[in-house]
């Protein structure tokens, strides 16, 4: 029986449950450098294997070699590779049958000797199958039944007693992404390629363009320059979309960007600061002209996003007290406001009203004179002691 003693570390060593945490992170990067420098002629035959235009990979591996392989194989299909996990318990009794029209079966195992597995490559041979083994040397039973191996270099793993797999886990999870990237990049992978695989999440959102959220010409409201304050009040609230373009001719007709105003919900509320003259207002006269503008391909940020809707359909769509956080060890509440319109102002200076430990700390607007006159107003309230607001927020 193996002298368990002989896996256990030098107590002085590890004083702190903190210093076990840290000796495991230490010892993983080492490992890591180790089977970087171990990569070879094997490796760069299974990512080409895997990169291939025709391939179909099945991935196989027991215990935690088969969690790495689920987690490999997804990472695969979402990278538009066609692969599937097969658990070799399941393969054993029928489910090897997914392998038959496989072109790369990759076998994790860190002994280089799991049973099932053994058993399993006789049969992926004969399905025509190539084999590439991830292990920790290539001294071992299966490498004689695999094309290619890929060596972890583990030896020991990390942490009390030195049994939970750590360093050889780690390790093989990081080869099987190393895997995907070389097969990607023989690919030629694009980032169009990866939006397409992904519709929804950060990701997804991180990689869109302007055609996927804009649009079209012919669908939006517009009113001429001309049109009266009453017109584009009945074109906006008809049209359903919070504003509307002012442009001379139809936008289905894609006029210069140049000629092409817009105008708001918020802008009227804006226009109705001056209610003696709002009867006489015409659409150019209170419209954003020459908002910004994109092409159809173009690649926006969120940030690029919400900067030019801010600017576009007017702060007012995006006001309010956008964050608010206590001070450490104090009760004050510093307030930033996103969008300095008429509501946004009026919402901060109801905070200060509602809360004498409200501070308005910071303030923000696509539009300078807006960020001013916001400032100015709330400088002026009764509580001006708590608008904080230097020059550089």
């Amino acid at each position: 029986m193996d002298d368990i003693s002989r896996h256990t570390l030098d107590p002085a060593s590890l004083t702190t449950p903190l210093d076990a945490a840290r000796e495991v992170l230490s010892e993983a990067a080492s490992c890591l450098d180790a089977a970087a420098g171990a990569m070879g002629p094997d490796f760069l035959a299974t990512a080409e294997a895997l990169g291939a235009a025709e391939s179909r990979t099945v991935v196989l591996g027991v215990g935690k070699s088969g969690h790495i392989g689920t987690k490999f194989v997804a990472s695969l299909v979402s990278t538009g590779h066609r692969a599937a996990f097969i658990h070799p318990q399941e393969a054993l009794h029928g489910d090897l049958g997914q392998a038959r029209d496989a072109t790369l079966a990759v076998l994790l195992t860190h002994s280089g000797a799991t049973d099932e597995l053994r058993i399993l490559t006789p049969y992926l041979k004969d399905f025509g199958v190539r084999i590439a083994t991830i292990t920790a040397f290539r001294d071992c039973l299966l490498a004689e039944h695999s094309d290619w191996v890929i060596e972890t270099r583990v030896t020991d793993e990390a942490g009390l007693h030195r049994l939970a797999p750590t360093s050889s886990s780690t390790t093989t999870l990081s080869l099987c992404d190393a895997l995907m990237i070389a097969s990607l990049t023989i690919r030629g992978f694009t980032p169009e390629q990866f939006r397409g695989l992904h519709p929804g999440g950060l990701l997804g959102r991180g990689l869109m363009t302007v055609r996927d959220v804009m649009l079209e010409a012919s669908t939006l409201p517009w009113v001429k320059p001309g049109a009266s304050i009453w017109e584009v009040l009945d074109v906006i609230t008809t049209g359903a979309r919070g504003f509307a373009v002012v442009c001379e001719a139809d936008p289905a007709t894609l006029p210069p960007v140049g000629s092409v105003g817009v105008i708001s919900d918020g802008d009227i509320r804006r226009a109705l600061a001056d209610r003696s003259g709002f009867d006489t207002l015409i659409a150019d006269s209170i419209m954003t002209a020459s908002p910004p503008s994109g092409a159809r391909d173009d690649r926006w940020t969120r940030r690029d996003f919400v900067t030019s809707a801010a600017a576009t359909v007017g702060a007012g769509a995006l006001v309010g007290p956008a964050f608010a956080t206590p001070r450490a060890g104090s009760d004050e509440l510093k307030v930033g406001l996103i969008g300095c319109g008429g509501r946004g102002t009026g919402a901060a200076a109801q905070a200060l009203n509602a809360d004498p430990n409200v501070v308005i700390w910071s303030l923000g607007d696509a539009f300078p004179d807006r960020l001013d006159g916001s400032l100015k107003n709330l400088q002026g309230h009764q509580a001006a002691s708590r608008v904080q607001v230097p020059a550089t927020r």
